[in-house]
């Protein structure tokens, strides 16, 4: 199909505008973890752009202590907000006699109460505090809870989530124009397509990125030859597959593949060690969940837990059974408060994943923002 002159000019004129919203195009990998880099500078714009935040924090570097007081003090600027516009949160704290100023500490978010994933799958739009005019896309997904959940986000939302996937995307190992991602999600059914969502992540990074959805390992690996790829990312069940079936095609390091990252499944030790023996190359782990904007936490390059987009949530780790909030290094489920987010935020939102909180500096260098240990599904019992 042939495309016009104005819709071209002005699709390249709407590239040119988002790349300039983008933070994660001015990260660089030589200079830290750009994952935390990324997160630090959304942090400060934040806190130029406050004058509560400006008077706390003033000038100085936000360490791990600030970044926690910053996240309290957003925590309470949206539970304001949903107040005033979300009609599932005014309901939900009708009678419960809340007021932001009350959420002084993390121990004082046990006062509010939980949002059920339940809630979500029953009445979406009760969450919407923008007009449906200012929806830019809505996604649809059942998880792994085979609840249909609705989230809708807006062209801004859009952005932050390909700004992350960016960032992300360097902290795995991307730091060059010749890199090129090889993506493979042929299994996902969903009303958002990651390729594609991924896709435009590089193309507006300036790196290089090919879609393959073939289940044929023959045709995964020309593709790979063919273009170039030095990094893949995909689901990890399907890449375990590939893998064993390409073991008898290539040789480890072969095709000079720098990093593997697998997504929207549990990646067990024996998955990742047979898929490194593979490739030749390290296997990073994803975590993301589409109600909380897709891609949420990545490991680096040392394995040692998922690194948060550190701006956009506040984490806590529950018992399950008492909704008592855990100590770092204590398994309970995660529950997810979206810091950032107008069109459909979520406090305190029940993601049924067990974890535990990792709050002590990465051997990567990062030093400000939280990590999650390995992700483990809770059956209830």
């Amino acid at each position: 199909m042939n495309v016009s002159l104005p819709s071209r000019i002005n699709t390249s004129i709407r590239m040119n505008v988002a790349k300039r919203k983008l933070e994660s195009r001015k990260i660089y990998l030589q200079n830290g973890n750009p994952l935390e880099q990324w997160g630090l500078v959304k942090i400060k714009n934040d806190i130029k752009n406050s004058k509560e935040l400006k008077a706390l924090f003033g000038q100085k570097e936000p360490d791990r202590e600030d970044i926690k007081q910053y996240k309290l003090i957003k925590f309470r600027e949206l539970l304001s907000y949903v107040l005033e516009n979300s009609p599932y949160y005014k309901d939900l704290y009708e009678n419960t006699g809340i007021d932001p100023s009350m959420i002084r500490s993390y121990e004082d978010l046990e006062m509010l109460p939980l949002t059920e994933q339940e809630e979500l799958a029953n009445k979406p739009y009760h969450f919407l505090c923008v007009s449906r005019k200012n929806i830019a896309r809505e996604f649809t997904s059942s998880g792994t809870t085979n609840m249909l959940k609705r989230m809708a986000y807006t062209q801004d939302e859009l952005l932050e989530i390909v700004d992350s996937v960016i960032s992300g995307l360097k902290m795995a190992g991307m730091d060059s124009r010749n890199d090129t991602l090889q993506i493979m999600y042929p299994t996902i059914t969903a009303t958002w397509d990651p390729g594609l969502v991924l896709s435009k992540a590089c193309a507006l990074s300036g790196f290089n990125s090919v879609i393959n959805d073939s289940l044929d390992a023959h045709d995964q690996i020309n593709t790979m030859r063919e273009s170039g790829t030095t990094f893949i990312i995909g689901t990890s069940s399907f890449l375990y597959e590939l893998s064993k079936q390409a073991r008898e095609l290539i040789k480890p390091g072969e095709l000079g593949i720098k990093r593997i990252i697998c997504s929207s499944e549990p990646l067990t030790e024996t998955m990742r060690e047979e898929i490194e023996s593979v490739w030749g190359c390290k296997t990073l782990r994803q975590w993301g969940m589409t109600e909380l904007g897709l891609a949420n936490a990545i490991e680096c390059e040392h394995q040692d837990g998922f690194h948060l987009n550190n701006p956009d949530f506040l984490v806590e780790v529950i018992d399950p059974k008492t909704g008592k909030i855990l100590p770092a290094g204590e398994k309970g489920e995660l529950v997810v408060t979206t810091l950032r987010r107008k069109c459909m935020p979520l406090i305190r939102y029940r993601t049924r994943d067990i974890t535990s909180i990792i709050d002590e500096p990465c051997s990567c260098g990062a030093c400000v923002d939280q990590r999650i240990s390995d992700i483990e599904r809770w059956t209830g019992n």
